[in-house]
């Protein structure tokens, strides 16, 4: 009696999984680098101020008010002497773009 289609064992081919390895330069693993900090400190008049802290914090109280504007051009300038640092927002400034350095 001849064999049907239905009736022939099927052959599954399988692959074997892949094992991802982390990458190796020198004997030392790429995942276990980190990245280098970089910090940017303004000293004047006996005061150190972190300017990536400022931008952070000027760009932080911008967004709590204006959640929804689309910012592409963020600036901001310290001003050691006055004690306050001026932000602008796509080329746009105003009187309460400030943040004040005492407050850092």
């Amino acid at each position: 009696m001849p064999r049907k289609k239905e009736d022939t064992p099927k052959k599954i081919a399988m692959k074997p999984e892949k094992k991802k390895l982390p990458m190796k330069t020198a004997g030392k693993s790429l995942e276990t680098k980190a990245e280098a900090v970089l910090t940017t400190i303004v000293q004047a008049g006996g005061q150190e101020f972190d300017i990536s802290d400022i931008a952070a914090k000027a760009y932080k109280a911008y967004k709590s008010v204006h959640k929804r504007k689309h910012v592409s051009v963020f600036r901001v300038y310290v001003k050691p002497e006055e004690g306050v640092a001026y932000y602008t927002v796509n080329g746009e400034g105003a009187d309460d773009f400030k943040i004040d350095l005492a407050s850092l």
